[in-house]
């Protein structure tokens, strides 16, 4: 019985995890920076929204992502499948700020 308990659990927390995407605003033409760890790979339902790498700086990894062009897609950093951890992110492409 308490076999079943965790088992639910566990699949209870994963789904709750698969829903938990970060929103990302990056301005049309802009960079943005987000600290992945260690992750490798990068993949986007609509990779043309952006141009991205990433890069390591000081034992960590970064993903760098530029507005390529206005819209919104889910990327996911993180492709490595023998890595345990990835990140989700709901990405919006936006208009970039006015000048002041």
């Amino acid at each position: 019985m308490n076999r079943y308990v965790l088992a639910l659990l566990v699949l209870a927390s994963s789904v709750a995890l698969a829903d938990g995407e970060i929103r990302l605003d990056v301005e049309l033409g802009k960079q943005v920076e987000v600290d992945v760890g260690y992750v490798r790979g990068w993949m986007c339902d609509d990779p043309s929204l952006v141009t991205a790498e990433i890069v390591t700086r000081e034992d960590r990894n970064v993903w760098i992502v530029t507005g390529a062009k206005l819209g919104h897609t889910l990327c996911r950093v993180g492709t490595d499948p023998t890595m345990p951890r990835h990140y989700v992110f709901d990405l919006h492409v936006v208009e970039p700020k006015p000048r002041k």
